[in-house]
């Protein structure tokens, strides 16, 4: 029999695992029952809402898959990965006309901001980029790339001034469209406003007998990594991104093109950006769709135990057995729990729970031959630390570096009398932040959740619940018991 270090249970990064594993993933994908992939369209649906590792990525790479065996071409922007560190700085000099000075403060910033025509450049070169890569060249690609060859950097060429250069090629291109010479600057320099109105132009005479999907991904930041300026400066990316992928998508609807602009976004994600803009919100409601895996008030867990059958089935040469592979039962104490009620205690019901579970497992007993009992109970630790950093990363778009410090210093025990006594013991080492703002975000995000007094009903927001009811008992989520030291509290 093999070791468990020689199987493979899945990536983290689902990305990755498709892009390496394609076999592997299109095996074990599993579809959520709360969408339908069928909506995404230029004239539907364009946004994924779903939380960290509930599948989003997933969902986007089988929706890619299946648009290629349907005759389209599929390509990927994924905003946290294709922008490096500099490019942050580079693009916010585009913003020439604001003065960070003058701006009250950063709501006043991120109204002024307005990324639009960048994105949208950048957007019909990864689309040139795909086209030329599959053998396509025409009119489109030789404006928008010229040299025929990939750009090296997302955003070369635009100046600061927010303008391009031509080329006697790009502007004989620029004439057929009938684009207005008088523009020109001495530089021969056109505005990227008007760069893009001649690609929209050429896009649409060059590229209908074509289908695309074009993928966004990634739309993440958080104030862990980055000071209050720059948060401002990539929500407002963010935001703007979204608005160019409705531009774009309702511009191709009305023109009859099969190009899809397809976003997916973190719910604290688009709470910030809703914070900072209030109209940004009708970018999104109304045009997305939510991926989750429980339905409100459901306690099926069908789709959760399917992902951790096939990661099992799959994850060596030779099909395993889950029945005779993966432990049935597990005791704390004198409690025994089968492995699908486990699942609803230390797991958010999302794929990544269970790819980090048997990735958590394996690293701790890679010699042995069948995940038991004693294998699981010594992955729980990594499991539990691995599930705690998540948790902080998403605290962390709205939330400062110390908010990890202070919550590990103030949890002791794994029930709170109420909300009051749970906040007392947060209050200790948490200062100047909105209690009712952080409840919240502590309950959707499971890292807390809420149980009827006397009774044995729980309530968490992964299983439909929208709101913390201020006189339930307060329960930390099992997962993180192991790295809090109270499990046994």
């Amino acid at each position: 029999m093999t070791q468990l270090h020689e199987h493979y249970f899945g990536d983290l990064e689902a990305f990755d695992e498709a892009e390496l594993n394609r076999d592997f993933f299109k095996d074990t994908f599993v579809t959520p029952n709360s969408m339908s992939t069928a909506s995404l369209k230029n004239r539907k649906k364009f946004i994924i809402v779903g939380r960290k590792g509930v599948g989003k990525t997933a969902v986007q790479m089988r929706l890619a898959d299946q648009a290629i065996d349907d005759g389209y071409f599929a390509t990927h922007f994924r905003f946290f990965y294709d922008m490096r560190g500099d490019d942050y700085s580079i693009l916010s000099k585009t913003q020439s006309g604001i003065s960070l000075v003058s701006a009250t403060n950063n709501r006043n910033l991120f109204l002024h901001y307005d990324f639009r025509d960048v994105w949208q450049r950048v957007f019909f070169n990864k689309i040139a980029e795909h086209l030329i890569e599959k053998g396509v060249n025409n009119k489109f690609t030789k404006f928008v790339v010229p040299n025929n060859s990939p750009i090296k950097n997302i955003f070369e060429g635009i100046t600061k001034t927010l303008t391009v250069n031509l080329t006697a090629t790009t502007g004989s291109l620029a004439a057929e469209v009938g684009f207005d010479f008088s523009k020109l600057t001495d530089k021969k320099e056109v505005s990227l406003k008007d760069f893009n109105s001649i690609s929209r132009q050429l896009f649409r005479r060059e590229c209908s007998e074509y289908q695309m999907y074009f993928f966004i991904d990634e739309l993440v930041f958080s104030r862990l990594e980055a000071r209050e300026d720059e948060i401002t400066i990539r929500a407002a990316m963010v935001r703007d991104i979204i608005r160019t992928a409705w531009e774009l998508n309702s511009f191709c609807a009305k023109e009859d093109l099969a190009f899809h602009f397809i976003c997916s976004i973190r719910p604290e994600i688009r709470n910030l950006i809703n914070d900072l803009d209030g109209e940004a919100g009708k970018l999104i409601d109304g045009k997305d769709v939510e991926l989750t895996w429980f339905s409100s008030g459901s306690n099926d867990d069908t789709l959760i135990m399917d992902v951790l059958k096939k990661k099992i089935e799959f994850s060596s040469h030779t099909k395993c057995d889950f029945e005779t592979f993966f432990t049935k039962k597990i005791n704390f104490g004198n409690r025994a729990i089968n492995i699908s009620d486990f699942l609803k205690t230390n797991t958010w019901g999302r794929p990544r729970d269970i790819v980090r579970l048997l990735i958590a497992i394996q690293k701790k007993s890679p010699n042995k031959e069948r995940i038991d009992q004693e294998a699981v109970k010594a992955g729980l630790d990594e499991y539990s630390r691995m599930s705690t950093k998540e948790i902080i990363d998403e605290l962390g778009v709205g939330y400062g570096a110390n908010i990890l410090s202070g919550i590990k210093r103030s949890i002791s025990k794994r029930f709170y009398e109420d909300e009051n006594s749970f906040w007392d013991a947060l209050s200790q080492n948490i200062r100047n932040v909105d209690r009712g703002k952080l409840m919240a975000e502590l309950f959707e995000l499971g890292f807390i959740g809420g149980r009827a007094k006397g009774t044995k009903n729980y309530y968490w927001a992964h299983r439909g619940e929208t709101y913390l009811k201020s006189h339930h008992q307060i329960v930390i989520h099992q997962a993180l018991w192991n790295e809090f030291s109270i499990r046994g509290s």
